[in-house]
């Protein structure tokens, strides 16, 4: 360590000598070495006092601080290799202070919200504005960001109807549609502002939500649902909420189009303004034939080619099962289901597909379903039941290909 010089003023170091007895004593509480303490601390003012003087003060301190920093790792080192129990347990609780606060003072600075820059309209949102289809009173959703896109909680956005249908809006941003209409609403936080359309469409009942059919490892689809509005007729624009109830047997994307994941039936909830209803959903796994099911098989599904004038046996499982064969053909005629299925029964006037059972098997008709489709509630009382379809009827198609799906009851 080079020697101070004479002429050093006294005053460079007098303010220093409290802050350096006060850290000599902090780090002989966390146990260290007295004499490695008081010969590094002695080393470092020595150094300090001599570059304040040549170097000037500011660079000194940061000098000082930057060793100070770099002796850490030792000065905790020697604590811990010299210092009883209690100062160990001191210089434990110390640094965990200091990386706690670390971490706090980080964390908010990460965290921390700029002043509103944008206004973001959601829920509900169209291309083109919000869709509301509420009969009652709704809440507009409205996200105020900052420059870095992040979410501002507590801001008062205050919004007001400038054109358009005589729509009901409060300052707040609570609107009721009575009506069918577009107006312009305007969203202010100063100084910000934001203009959107509002399509109102109230819904006045959901009808016609039905079910759908899958296939494990088929094309997803979409559901068709009829929103009816006030004046009675479709409701063509609307929002709807869609949940599936087991997600576990199908899920639905982000456009909304359900993919079947395993064999099963769930229902979908459909939730559209204040209006409520639920759809059902079975899923059915592909088989060749139903011969040898498991008794976990209880929704499959198995191809079907019928030519003109042939006729296939169809193995039964037994028990009490749903019967649905479905023309995939689009030639095909419409079809409108079957009457009182027994041996030797005969085919409805509209329908040039024949159904019928033979053995220990009794069906009857299920209501009507569309053209080209054909239903049938059975029980089976024994092995060897067999469905046999017959394709007679004059004109049409050369052959009809379809699907033949079995939708077996749980046997309590």
């Amino acid at each position: 360590m080079r020697s101070i010089p004479s002429r050093q003023p006294s005053v460079t170091t007098a303010p220093k000598i409290k802050s350096v007895l006060v850290t000599e004593r902090a780090l002989l509480a966390l146990g260290g070495d007295p004499v490695f303490i008081t010969d590094l601390i002695g080393d470092l003012s020595e150094e300090y006092t001599y570059r304040a003087a040549n170097d000037g003060v500011h660079a000194a301190r940061f000098w000082y601080l930057r060793e100070m920093v770099r002796s850490t790792p030792h000065l905790v080192l020697n604590a811990i290799r010299h210092g009883t129990p209690s100062a160990r347990a001191r210089l434990a609780a110390s640094i965990l202070t200091v990386v706690v606060t670390f971490s706090v003072l980080t964390l908010a600075w990460l965290t921390r919200n700029g002043p509103p820059a944008s206004l973001v309209v959601g829920g509900g949102i169209d291309s083109d504005g919000i869709v509301v289809n509420n009969l009652g009173p709704v809440p507009l959703s409205m996200s105020v960001l900052d420059a870095r896109g992040r979410r501002l909680e507590r801001t008062e956005v205050r919004y007001q109807r400038i054109s358009g249908a005589p729509i009901q809006v409060s300052a707040r941003g609570v609107i009721k549609c009575t009506r069918p209409g577009d107006a312009i609403v305007r969203a202010s936080l100063a100084p910000l502002h934001r203009d959107f359309v509002v399509h109102c469409e109230p819904v006045r009942k959901i009808r016609d939500a039905g079910w759908g059919n899958f296939v494990v490892g088929g094309p997803a689809g979409t559901f068709t649902v009829d929103a009816i509005g006030l004046d009675g007729k479709p409701v063509t624009r609307i929002a709807a909420r869609l949940r599936v109830e087991d997600s576990t047997i199908a899920t639905l994307d982000s456009s909304g189009r359900l993919r079947p994941l395993r064999p099963g039936y769930t229902f979908i909830d459909i939730e559209i303004g204040d209006r409520v209803a639920v759809a059902e959903v079975m899923v059915f796994e592909p088989v060749r034939t139903f011969e040898g099911l498991r008794a976990d098989q209880r929704w499959v599904v198995a191809p079907i080619r019928l030519t003109r004038g042939a006729s296939i046996r169809w193995p039964l499982p037994t028990g009490v099962f749903f019967l649905t064969f479905s023309a995939d053909s689009s030639e095909a005629p419409p079809t409108r289901g079957f009457v009182g299925l027994g041996s030797g029964s005969s085919p409805t006037v509209q329908s040039p597909i024949n159904m019928s059972v033979a053995g220990l098997i009794t069906c009857t008709r299920m209501p009507e379903l569309q053209p080209g489709v054909l239903g049938a509630y059975c029980l089976a009382r024994a092995p060897g039941a067999t469905l046999i379809l017959t394709y007679s009827g004059p004109g049409g198609p050369n052959e009809i290909v379809g699907s033949l799906a079995l939708e077996r009851q749980e046997q309590h």
